[in-house]
């Protein structure tokens, strides 16, 4: 049942004409200095301040002569669009025409804009269709030698050159509105594929997902149910639609083939082969052959018969929200799939039962000491768009276009004594956390109790060159002047907090080189479409080196697959 995300229209006019600051939220004279120290009263643990010091978890990379201090990420440039507002679009750094030197990429309303990195641009390319939700793929599909871009925008996916042209094939019009792009080579033949997802569609009857190859045509198998290659009789296969990313990209089976997974609008998930095929779900669960049909009720044993006894206490997923992803978290030599999922009772009348961290296999079957989910029960705000008044209890100013939380969960080794990968997400409490793979929680950070900011998600980099990485992520608020570029340690100590203007960002940051001096940059697309159209800041990190970038970018690289390997 579709009940938040994705009523939001794109005409609002919202935009914010306010004051360009980018000093800290202590430096009222803007000058660049950055807070430091814990939010008042806490820890990076939660925990009281008398609670003693954190004790710094092993460093996980290695490191590259720098010390233990974080410098402040510093305004280096802002970069000039056309004046249009950002969504949850990522930008991306790469070489697009083979110079050896980057470009930054970005997508500002429904263009596709690059700039080299002194800031002089590249190109913009306009699809028409009014905003890009997703952030933009950059890769190799067309083997020429230089850089593709891949974007969704409204019915249509495109592929543009290094110098901003179409492609030949493109655009492909499918199915409006396809939030979810990612890329990989889904049929084995060493070329790179689009696979796009699409928030229409539901039951086994709807298509929700489509394949492309770099010359327009059509991936074998794809999309599924209309090349009958899903497999769903017999069924169920319950599909629907994809709003937010939803979309991971990687090899679950070891075939050379490489595998979606789909969360979709409702309490179930698809694994789809390469060849099109839904995956088959582990016996265990009753009448239920095929992933698509296996309903993520937290109980293990109501799962199994696929309906909740008590319809108003049993608590089950809702993925509308959810950007998945692929890792091999304990190290076993096998891939999980890897979600988190806001949480209501199975009857759905009772949505504000927070979120939960699944770790599940290609089948769906719940890996060891993951039988259940990891819950995080508190709610303060994020589950509706426009920090939605019916949901959160409040009309609130300046909210238009602001959508609500994204589940997207970032994987990444923070702590060498921890045996496998840890896992680190928002909450509808306001924190992040951070979570290992045995499923003990290794802190949780407030950056919004109040309820009046939330995240797209975080990227994970080592920013002194200690081998030990930090978490990057930015914030968006209805509240002027709220949102914030945040720096957290490997145990969650808040190290930085930086004022953003507008409403700040509801897009990932993306880290990287963007100079080629050595040092690592933080790129932020903001929310508003400001004045004077400059609206994506390049920050530096004085001190930083490439040594260590575990999860670079909103969907962890530039092909947006979220497949960690």
């Amino acid at each position: 049942m579709r009940v938040v995300r994705g009523s939001l229209v794109f005409g609002v006019a919202s935009v914010l004409a306010l004051a360009w600051g980018c000093g800290g939220d202590d430096d009222p004279a803007g000058t660049g200095a950055a807070s430091s120290g814990n939010p008042p009263g806490t820890s990076g643990t939660g925990a009281p301040d008398d609670a003693g010091p954190t004790v710094p978890p092993a460093a996980s990379c290695a490191a590259a002569g720098g010390g233990a201090t974080v410098t402040a990420p510093a305004l280096l440039r802002k970069l000039a669009d056309d004046g249009n507002e950002g969504w949850l679009a990522s930008p991306a750094i790469a070489d697009l025409d083979g110079d050896g030197k980057n470009e930054i990429v970005a997508v500002r309303g429904g263009r596709v804009l690059a700039w080299r990195s002194d800031g002089t641009r590249v190109f913009s390319f306009d699809t028409t269709k009014g905003r890009i939700w997703a952030s933009p793929i950059v890769g190799n599909f067309t083997g020429d030698g230089k850089l593709e871009i891949a974007v969704a925008a409204r019915d249509s996916a495109y592929l543009i050159d290094a110098a901003g042209a179409l492609v030949d094939g493109f655009p492909k019009v499918w199915a409006d509105e396809t939030r979810s792009i990612a890329a990989g080579d889904v049929d084995g033949d060493g070329a790179l594929d689009i696979v796009v997802g699409a928030r229409s569609g539901r039951g086994d009857a709807a298509d929700i997902v489509s394949a492309y190859h770099a010359n327009g045509t059509a991936v074998a198998g794809f999309p599924p149910v209309a090349t009958s290659s899903a497999g769903c009789t017999p069924g169920p296969c319950y599909f629907a639609g994809l709003y937010d990313q939803n979309l991971a990209i990687g090899d679950l089976d070891g075939d050379g083939k490489h595998d979606v997974v789909a969360p979709h609008d409702n309490a179930y998930a698809s694994f789809f082969k390469g060849t099109g095929a839904v995956f088959d779900a582990n016996p265990m669960f009753a009448k239920r052959p095929k992933t698509a049909g296996v309903r993520y009720l937290h109980d293990l044993e109501l799962a199994k018969q696929g309906y909740a006894n008590d319809e108003a206490a049993s608590n089950q997923a809702h993925f509308t929200n959810t950007p998945p992803a692929i890792a091999d978290i304990d190290k076993d030599g096998t891939f999980e799939v890897v979600m988190v999922g806001s949480v209501q009772n199975a009857s759905q009348d009772d949505r504000k039962r927070g979120v939960a961290l699944w770790v599940v296999g290609s089948d769906a079957s719940r890996r060891p000491g993951w039988e259940t989910p990891f819950h995080v029960p508190a709610y303060v705000m994020g589950l509706g768009d426009g920090f939605n008044p019916e949901l959160e209890g409040e009309a609130v100013p300046n909210a238009g276009n602001l959508v609500g939380l994204t589940n997207q969960v970032t994987i990444a080794d923070i702590d060498a004594k921890k045996a496998g990968l840890e896992m680190i997400f928002a909450g509808f409490d306001g924190k992040i956390h951070a979570v290992a793979a045995d499923k003990t929680e290794l802190w949780s950070t407030a950056y919004a109790e109040n309820g009046r900011a939330l995240t797209g998600g975080v990227v994970v980099a080592d920013l002194s060159a200690d081998g030990s990485p930090e978490i990057v992520f930015a914030t968006y608020s209805p509240d002027a002047d709220a949102g914030a570029l945040w720096v957290l340690s490997a145990a969650g100590e808040l190290l930085h907090k930086i004022a953003l203007p507008g409403r700040g960002s509801m897009a990932v940051p993306t880290v990287g080189d963007v100079d080629g001096d050595g040092t690592l940059d933080v790129v932020v697309s903001l929310k508003d479409a400001s004045p004077s159209k400059e609206n994506v800041l390049v920050f530096q990190v004085p001190g930083s080196k490439t040594n260590c970038v575990l999860w670079s970018t909103g969907r962890a690289n530039n092909l947006r697959n979220a497949w960690v390997r």
